[in-house]
């Protein structure tokens, strides 16, 4: 069964393994997955992103954070940008997310970046998702 945003996927099986505490995570291979998830890990929310190779198909084994505590340093991941309904901002018009304590992703001509990288090369682009 193929899938109509595997990105989304991908933030239903993260949401659901944090609130479960699991360690880690293994998605399909996709490589703006790879580059999402490896923005999550450069901003600290997940502590490791690798590509492992399982019955012949490339796969993402993501190990999730969390703090002392136990909670995970994940609050929230929301997705904004869907297949049905694109969303789109200029440079000016890129949110801080949380005041700055969590971060856009941005799929953008230059790449996928977080919204601070775009808003210093000054471009915009689709908003794939905030997390905090």
């Amino acid at each position: 069964m193929s899938s109509t945003d595997p990105i989304a996927d991908m933030i239903c099986v993260l949401k659901n393994a944090w609130k479960v505490k699991k360690e880690n995570i293994i998605v399909p291979f996709s490589r703006i997955k790879l580059d999402i998830l490896t923005l999550i890990k450069s901003e600290g929310f997940v502590s490791r992103v690798e590509t492992i190779n399982e019955d012949g198909k490339d796969k993402l084994k993501v190990n999730l954070k969390y703090n002392e505590n136990g909670e995970s340093v994940i609050s929230d991941l929301i997705r904004r940008s869907t297949p049905g309904k694109r969303e789109y901002v200029a440079k000016k018009d890129i949110v801080k997310v949380k005041n700055g304590f969590g971060t856009a992703i941005l799929s953008t001509n230059k790449g996928v970046l977080t919204a601070k990288q775009a808003r210093l090369q000054n471009v915009g682009g689709e908003v794939l998702c905030y997390i905090w």
